[in-house]
């Protein structure tokens, strides 16, 4: 039903975004979590604003977006955006799986039923979101909640142990590092460290070749040698709605 009441795709995501996972943001923030040009998500984020589905406040020196929840038509918008969250084929069945298992480990994904975890199968889980999040940046962006509820859960002798791939274990070892600067949790920083390929010396895009095109200032991500089309900010908006 979105795609036939909203024929604009950079809307349409906009809406998504904003309307169905709650995400805040400049817009900068929104276009490249969106994946769509500047130009675009200024024009329809400024449309909006017009229309009152979106209100903006001034913080850090830019205008942040978010959904006005004040809107008389608010909840028939969410509910509509949701349902076209739900109807959204996925890219794979395996991909889904992985998906459902990262819902139920914490990841806002709009749209997607959990699928349960047995307890001895919530670090594999992880590892799992961790691979799928180099192709999926809503993965990307929500996995930092999983490592969160898992964070008890954790030592560096089950990590080491989890995968004999020095990239995986380096991913890894990013999300652990930024999860604990996000949640203020100096023992997952330290456990970071274990997990680190100190062969890596150049930079390259997180989500694959090309992805570094639109890189986002990400110092932490540098340090790990990724570039993004997102910044810390972008991880941050998500993990302060969700984390508690």
């Amino acid at each position: 039903m979105l795609d036939f009441l909203v024929t604009s795709k950079v809307r349409r995501r906009l809406l998504s975004l904003l309307w169905g996972e709650g995400v805040r943001g400049s817009v900068a923030e929104l276009a490249a979590l969106a994946g769509v040009a500047f130009a675009g998500a200024h024009g329809e984020l400024r449309s909006m604003r017009e229309h009152q589905l979106v209100v903006v406040e001034r913080a850090e020196g830019k205008d942040v977006y978010a959904a006005n929840l004040a809107h008389p038509d608010a909840s028939t918008l969410k509910a509509l955006v949701a349902t076209a969250g739900r109807r959204t084929m996925p890219r794979s069945a395996a991909d889904e799986t992985v998906r459902r298992k990262l819902v139920t480990l914490g990841a806002p994904l709009s749209g997607v039923v959990p699928l349960p975890v047995k307890a001895s199968e919530r670090a594999s889980a992880l590892l799992e979101g961790v691979r799928l999040a180099r192709r999926d940046p809503s993965v990307a962006r929500g996995l930092p909640l999983c490592v969160w509820t898992l964070r008890d859960r954790l030592s560096g002798k089950a990590l080491q142990a989890l995968t004999p791939r020095a990239e995986e274990k380096h991913a890894l070892g990013f999300y652990l590092e930024l999860t604990g600067e996000l949640g203020s949790d100096r023992r997952l920083v330290g456990l970071a460290e274990g997990m680190r390929d100190r062969r890596v010396t150049a930079l390259r895009g997180f989500f694959g070749d090309g992805a570094g095109e639109r890189a986002r200032p990400f110092p932490l991500a540098n340090k790990w040698g990724f570039t993004m089309n997102m910044d810390r900010g972008s991880f941050a908006t998500l993990f302060e709605k969700f984390a508690a």
